[in-house]
């Protein structure tokens, strides 16, 4: 059973070691604390040793797969938000049907501007000139 164990662990370690490389860095620890880090030595003290800090950083190939998964779920993603889209509008067109409403217009890739005239207003009458009606009738 032990080694079945010990099996079934390397088996799953193996993966996690090949997608990393570990890498170290020298750090200097400056400041009253040690809560500077830097990667030259400490100005003004000499003679701070420095202490190595390992990281791991993930190999081309991983950084590749992690791109590509990015852009598959974002593709995904703006495909799923154009169905709810379609859905949503055949809901409300269904909706608009059973209340027995017009559905509404097509929608055009544009909105349209709707102008809308302000009333007309009635000029006031002129008055009447009788000097110009009867040279008219001549």
């Amino acid at each position: 059973m032990k080694p079945l164990l010990l099996a079934l662990a390397a088996v799953i370690a193996l993966p996690a070691l090949a997608q990393s490389q570990v890498r170290q860095a020298q750090v200097y620890r400056c400041g009253p604390d040690g809560r500077d880090l830097r990667d030259s030595p400490c100005p003004g003290s000499p003679a701070t040793s420095g202490g190595s800090i390992r990281y791991d950083e993930p190999s081309a190939a991983d950084s590749r797969a992690a791109r590509e998964r990015h852009l598959a779920d974002a593709r995904q993603a703006a495909a799923l938000a154009a169905a709810r889209r379609a859905s949503e509008a055949e809901a409300r067109h269904q909706r608009a049907l059973s209340l027995g409403l017009q559905p509404p217009p097509a929608a055009a890739s544009a909105p349209q501007v709707v102008h809308i005239k302000p009333p007309k207003v009635a000029k006031p009458a002129r008055p009447h000139r009788p000097e110009a009606a009867a040279s008219a009738a001549r």
